[in-house]
């Protein structure tokens, strides 16, 4: 396969990986009022976009071909999102990124998902990498790179501009093989 198909979703021990949809309206316009960042990137800053952007904004990244949005799910409730973006079918290539609510964190649930996505998506599609980038200073991201089974391969110098100016990125991978 080199797309991802409208409702692809991914089981895990504790997770569902699923595509966000109309009935998540309630949840994502609470977020969105709680400004807990954990969203995908191009989610509404505020609530009137909500029902837009589950409509179609959240989906036009896999109606491009070059990745998708999913909503993290456990016990019936949203508790984050993963992402694979920046995929280039012809080189075999994606990344992958996540968040998870400010209340859901510390459970294992980045790991899980990373892991998940990661081998449903060598599982089910042409891919052969998966690159997780993580900025310096965010140590529990790396944790989760590791945990997940990713390789560090080294720090790009600078390469992430932020609101506070250049920051260091570490670069992490996983390729088909890696799965055991």
């Amino acid at each position: 396969m080199t797309a991802f198909a409208p409702d692809s979703s991914v089981t895990t021990k504790r997770l569902l990986l699923r595509p966000f949809g109309p009935a998540d309206e309630a949840r994502i316009r609470a977020v969105v009022e709680a400004r807990d960042s954990f969203l995908p990137p191009g989610a509404p800053g505020h609530r009137s976009g909500v029902s837009r952007w589950l409509a179609r904004g959240v989906h036009e990244l896999r109606r491009s071909g070059q990745g998708a949005h999913l909503a993290m799910e456990a016990d019936g409730l949203i508790v984050g999102a993963i992402s694979l973006f920046k995929t280039h079918w012809g080189a075999g290539t994606t990344e992958v990124g996540y968040g998870v609510h400010p209340l859901h964190r510390g459970r294992g649930y980045a790991p899980e998902a990373v892991r998940g996505l990661a081998r449903w998506a060598f599982e089910n599609t042409t891919l052969r990498r998966i690159e997780l980038r993580v900025n310096l200073v965010n140590t529990a991201s790396q944790r989760v790179a590791e945990k997940a089974g990713f390789v560090r391969e080294g720090v790009l110098r600078a390469a992430a501009l932020e609101d506070d100016g250049p920051h260091d990125v570490v670069v992490f991978g996983l390729l088909r093989n890696d799965l055991v």
